[in-house]
């Protein structure tokens, strides 16, 4: 018998009561504490925002002296201090990608991509997808990393992940699989975490 999806459970609850968007947060952040992604100052790049769990997070880490700017098709409802930004829009737009750069300022130290694909049931379907979608992650972050900067993709296993994982690591210097605690049971996602980013 396949798990049953307990949308309320630990996280959810915990997310609900903090007042945060979703539990997504709790992955940022316990990937944050393992791999020292985030810091007071950076510049940083969300793609697939909403509903603003990650943010919320990365508002708080970068403090006033660094800025963030989120992605997504779909507009969110929450409010940011005006060192947060957001656009709306295709991450794949090129008009996008030029406001992405001109509202950093400068290139990005960490580039996260949440972005999932609408999920059929399907597995080789969604695999698929998902991993079209990190292509396009890691295109993006080809034109806005810094050197030495920081990628995290979120992926669904299937057949085309091992060659994934080796395009990563020809563009980071370090590439490790990760799945936060915070992920539901019953899910498949695990996330790709490159750091030292080459430019080449």
């Amino acid at each position: 018998m396949s798990p049953v999806y307990k949308r309320k459970d630990h996280f959810y609850q915990k997310a609900k009561g903090e007042g945060l968007a979703s539990r997504a947060v709790y992955k940022l952040e316990e990937m944050d504490k393992r791999f020292r992604l985030l810091r007071l100052g950076s510049r940083v790049l969300e793609l697939g925002c909403a509903p603003g769990g990650w943010l919320q997070y990365i508002v708080k880490k970068i403090g006033t002296t660094g800025k963030a700017i989120g992605v997504d098709l779909l507009p969110l409802k929450l409010n940011f201090p005006k060192h947060i930004q957001l656009l709306v829009g295709d991450i794949l737009d090129l008009k996008i990608q030029d406001q992405m750069i001109r509202l950093l300022g400068e290139k990005a130290d960490v580039v996260l991509s949440d972005l999932s694909p609408n999920l059929s049931g399907v597995h080789f379907s969604d695999h698929i997808k998902s991993v079209e979608l990190c292509e396009k992650a890691l295109e993006v972050a080809q034109k806005t990393l810094k050197p030495n900067g920081a990628l995290v993709v979120k992926i669904f296993p299937g057949q085309d992940l091992e060659n994934f994982k080796k395009k990563l690591k020809g563009y980071f210097g370090e590439m490790k699989p990760f799945i936060p605690e915070a992920t539901r049971k019953s899910s498949n996602e695990l996330y790709l975490v490159g750091k030292f980013f080459k430019q080449l």
